[in-house]
């Protein structure tokens, strides 16, 4: 699979507690908050905001790693579908 490595950050949102900022560069493009209900069988969620790729929905993610993953591949199937090639790719 061919990833843009190095360009998805996540940092720490330090206003609210458990919250991170998802980084696309230097561009704030969502974030990866607990849920709020605590009856969910999902603990936590995250939400993208792509042009022409995203809804401003919360999608459900069993952990964190589990969200930063989801993340990661929904931001590189967007880079390749905008034409962006990998790092290194030809």
């Amino acid at each position: 699979m061919e990833t843009h490595e190095g360009v998805v950050e996540f940092r720490s949102a330090q206003t609210t507690s458990g919250r991170e900022m998802i980084m696309l560069g230097r561009v704030q493009v969502g974030e990866i908050s607990p849920s709020v209900d605590p009856r969910s069988r999902f603990p936590i969620c995250f939400r993208l905001e792509l042009p022409d790729a995203s809804s401003r929905a919360w999608q459900p993610a069993r952990d964190v790693a589990d969200a930063r993953r989801q993340v990661v591949g929904k931001i590189n199937d967007w880079m390749i579908a905008a034409g962006l090639r990998p790092n290194g790719a030809a």
